[in-house]
């Protein structure tokens, strides 16, 4: 999972950096490293599939490679 991809599944809920980071259980400077390409995503992504469902992150995916 890329980065861009992280932020546009954030974003796309409408969540903050803060929430998210609730959510994930991570730190809120986490999510804004992951966020700008400096930690690697796949700490959280099972985390993320399991918080919104993978076909969701799926779809998420297919629109940000489409355009």
């Amino acid at each position: 999972m890329s980065s861009n991809l992280f932020r546009f599944i954030r974003q796309s809920r409408g969540l903050t950096q803060k929430k998210l980071s609730e959510m994930l259980g991570i730190s809120e400077p986490m999510v804004c490293m992951i966020e700008r390409g400096k930690k690697n995503v796949i700490e959280v992504n099972k985390k993320l599939r399991e918080l919104f469902g993978n076909e969701y992150v799926d779809k998420c995916r297919t629109f940000l490679e489409e355009n």
